[in-house]
């Protein structure tokens, strides 16, 4: 029994020192003026922190904040669309996720985040989840610092907005502005 204890001791250090920590995350603000209509401000807040397990694996969780004043924030057919529907709204996120490196060039890394997302709000009382894959690239400024961004999903989104049928799922693939989020990630 010392053994196995002792092997599993050695393997978890042995990991542990390869492994690295990085925060990180990405901010959002828009401000929408139409000649006709009412305008629209949002804006998001993801802090996200995850652990390097190696070179290809990471794993991480994104926690925040999604705000949408004069419009709510809600669903409308295209995967990954949250976007104005309603009054205004607010909502928390907790989206935690795999993340496998598969190509790296000099400064450059292509990665895959595969994860299930769960939004909250708070106003218009909606839920919503999604399961999916995330593709997204990560530039290196330096040893310490990172520029990430992710484009599209693929994968099951629902939203359950407060009442009786009124429920909305969708599977496929979304490639759309919406899904384009830019952040900055410090490794330590």
């Amino acid at each position: 029994m010392k053994k196995i204890f002792m092997t599993l001791a050695a393997a978890f250090v042995a990991v542990s020192m390869n492994a690295q920590v990085y925060v990180g995350g990405s901010l959002g603000f828009a401000s929408v003026t139409p000649e006709v209509g009412d305008g629209e401000t949002t804006f998001t807040f993801l802090p996200e922190i995850g652990y390097q397990f190696s070179e290809d694996w990471a794993a991480g969780v994104q926690i925040g904040y999604l705000s949408d004043k004069v419009a709510g924030i809600g669903y409308v057919g295209d995967l990954s669309d949250w976007v104005a529907v309603g009054p205004s709204e607010s909502a928390f996120v907790f989206a935690p996720y795999a993340r496998y490196t598969a190509l790296k060039f000099k400064n450059v890394n292509l990665f895959f985040d595969g994860g299930i997302g769960f939004v909250s709000g708070s106003d218009a009382k909606f839920s919503a989840m999604n399961i999916g894959i995330k593709p997204g690239v990560a530039i290196n400024l330096n040893e310490k610092l990172s520029f990430v961004s992710h484009f599209g999903f693929v994968g099951y989104e629902t939203v359950n907005p407060d009442g009786d049928n009124n429920n909305r799922s969708a599977f496929g693939l979304g490639l759309n502005g919406n899904s384009l989020t830019f952040g900055l990630y410090y490794n330590f």
